[in-house]
Order: C-alpha cells, then structure tokens, then sequence
C-alpha cells in the first residue's frame, strides 16, 4: 500500500490525499481508524445511530450512567468505554444540557491528546495537520467562536478545571476551526 497516493498541500484548498499509481475502481489504498469522532445530534438521527460500531438500529441501549450515549449491546458499550468515560463525566456534569456536536468533538479531541500527545501517522495526516481558518473570521465569527469555548470550558469543566491542565500548546479556538467546514461554520456562526 505504501506509494499509492502522497499527502500534498492545494493552496486555498488545504490539505489532501491523491494517487500515485493507476488504481482499479474500488480498489482499497489504505485503511485507518479515525483519531476521534462524535455521533451527530440533530433531527433524532442520533438516537438510532450506536455510538461506538455507528450501526444504525431503531433499538439501542442508553449508557446508564449519562443517558446520553447508546450502544448496539453490552459489548459495544464495553468497546466504547476507554473512549467514553470520561465524556461520560462531562455528560452527567451538565445534564440535563447536551452541548453541541462541535464542542463535544473538541472535548474528545482534547481527551484523546492528554492520552496520547503523539498524534502523527507516518502516511495520514495528524489531527495537528488540519488546516486552521481562524485568521479568515471576522470579528462576529469569532464572538461566536468565542461562547463555544465558552461552552466547552463549562463541558470540561468536572475533568479539565482549568485551563492549565490542556494539552501543551493547545489552542482552542484553532481546534473548533480545524473541526469545522470552512462554508458550514461560517453559516452556522451568522445564524447564531
């Protein structure tokens, strides 16, 4: 599999993958799990959606502790568990709120640095790699950035409770716009 695409950088466009060798169609060139991800919340998608196998089922069982998360079984919880616990925390903390699914994206992230710092993959890119659009937002763009961190302080607040307890050098106003579309977090900010 090594040689068959290269990481290349698209000015105005950002980071990407392309190939290096005539491929056949459908033809796998790699395989990774991602570093973090988070069920989406919206429209009741997620309560049909297992947060760890991301199975979708009409019948999944709630974690017992947040209420929040669900799971296909017993065995997908227990998978999940290394991951979750501690967005379980952060989850029963603030019940009955549920904060958005960029700040809970960020919180994992966070959690997942503090356990392993070093995040590179030798063909992949890092989640430090992602492309940063913090110097494109205006002034109400960053207001809005602003009372999501906001939020994410007050989410992180039972396992993180300050600032000094983030990864090294972590910025988190750069994070929430590495995990952000460009186009979709500018739409989302203005109808904030």
């Amino acid at each position: 599999m090594a040689g068959s695409f290269e990481r290349f950088f698209s000015p105005g466009k950002g980071n990407g993958l392309r190939a290096t060798r005539d491929c056949a169609v459908s033809e796998l060139l790699t395989c990774t799990e991602p570093f973090v991800y988070t069920t989406c919340r919206r429209r009741n998608r997620a309560a049909s959606v297992c947060d760890n196998c991301l199975r979708r089922s009409a019948k999944l069982q709630r974690c017992s502790q947040c209420k929040f998360a669900r799971y296909c079984n017993s065995l997908c919880q227990k998978k999940a568990w290394k991951d979750h616990k501690r967005e379980c925390l952060c989850l029963k903390s603030i019940s009955p709120n549920v904060p958005t699914d960029s700040v809970r994206l960020v919180a994992k992230i966070i959690f997942k640095l503090l356990e392993q710092p070093d995040c590179t993959s030798g063909e992949l890119y890092s989640i430090n790699d992602l492309q940063s659009h913090f110097k494109d937002l205006n002034e109400d763009m960053e207001q809005g950035l602003g009372h999501l961190a906001a939020t994410l302080e007050q989410y992180l607040k039972r396992e993180i409770p300050d600032s000094s307890k983030l990864p090294p050098g972590f910025q988190t106003l750069e994070y929430f716009c590495k995990v952000s579309a460009k186009s979709k977090f500018v739409r989302k900010l203005n109808s904030v």
